[in-house]
């Protein structure tokens, strides 16, 4: 017999959760003030006991680009670990956000939450039949203010051939703000020329054949990377996240590229961190990872095309890798003395 389910207090939002589907009612307004916490909030329940993830909206009237840049994020983390994002939005002044952000391309947006878990796979039914029925409605180009390198979660989609088709406002943003030319990185630019022009580099090579795994439908889920793209004055790696684009049959149309800074610092910083004399430097220590990383991709191509007990022995030299590489990583991660 299914759990019921329960409604809890949760700050501003309240959250009801029946097995594995959690839905969550955003506040009236979500904007510079709260759309940090929220964006936390909803992220902690993205984790190994959700499946689906519903954001309901359709009580909130305020949504600015803090909250978009929040909802992005989120995105990028459902994305990463194989949850389903539904969002819940009525409002046009909610709608038009969604779409500047470029949301409303790579996520499903419904009017109602009825709209919403009438879209449920077969397979989720047991899950979502206890949510309750739709609420009653609401009454009736991004902000300066970013710092530079850190404008939001950029993204583009790629066609079928790996060639751009479009890009947010984000992405245009840190272009700009970096002296790009937008003719080079935006629209009718190929991903994947780009990616050849940067032959190599390690974690370009690893980028270049995500993105073609995405674009014939062999990339299992999503493929994250943390990749360098540093200015003159400041080091920064972002967080840099694959997926297919499928369309409402499930055909593949191409690939979805997101990025989120995820670390920086001033090239005055860098020097203080040096490491000591016979310390490993980062950069040893990330190249080595990425290296390693390389190899795992490889022995898991190698593992589905092998039987067992072949394949059996592969996955093993692979957790192995794993757990080496999520340890060289947090060692990287670590600050310095």
């Amino acid at each position: 017999m299914p759990e019921p389910a329960v409604a809890q207090p949760w700050g501003q939002c309240s959250v009801r959760r029946l097995s594995r589907h959690v839905l969550v009612s955003l506040p009236e307004r979500m904007d510079q003030t709260n759309a940090e916490q929220i964006r936390d909030r909803l992220l902690a329940l993205i984790d190994g006991q959700t499946l689906v993830l519903l954001v309901d909206m359709t009580g909130t009237t305020t949504c600015d680009h803090a909250c978009g840049d929040a909802l992005a994020r989120v995105y990028q983390r459902a994305m990463a670990n194989g949850v389903g994002l539904r969002l819940i939005a009525g409002v046009d002044t909610v709608l038009r956000t969604l779409a500047m952000s470029g949301l409303d391309r790579v996520v499903s947006v419904y009017r109602t939450l009825g709209a919403a878990l009438s879209a449920t796979e077969p397979a989720d039914t047991a899950d979502t039949a206890a949510l309750p029925a739709d609420p009653p409605g609401p009454t009736a180009a991004p902000e300066p203010g970013f710092p530079v390198g850190d404008v939001g979660v950029e993204m583009a989609l790629l066609d079928a051939d790996g060639v751009i088709v479009w890009v947010n406002s984000a992405w245009q943003a840190f272009t700009a703000a970096n002296g790009g030319d937008p003719a080079a990185t935006g629209p009718g630019v190929s991903y994947l020329d780009v990616c050849a022009a940067a032959a190599g580099d390690l974690v370009t090579a690893r980028v270049e054949g995500a993105i073609r795994r995405a674009l014939t439908g062999d990339l299992p889920g999503s493929f994250t990377i943390e990749i360098p793209c540093h200015s003159p004055g400041t080091a920064r790696w972002f967080d840099l996240l694959i997926s297919s684009r499928l369309d409402p049959d499930g055909n593949n149309m191409g690939a979805t590229i997101t990025m989120s800074l995820a670390r920086s610092r001033t090239k005055a910083l860098l020097a203080v961190g040096q490491p000591r004399p016979g310390e490993p430097g980062r950069d040893l220590v990330s190249g080595l990872a990425d290296r390693l990383a390389s190899v795992s991709d490889l022995l898991e191509v190698t593992a589905t095309r092998a039987g067992a007990p072949i394949a059996d022995q592969l996955q093993v030299a692979i957790d192995e890798l794993t757990t080496v590489i999520q340890d060289a990583r947090t060692a990287d991660h670590a600050p310095r003395r």
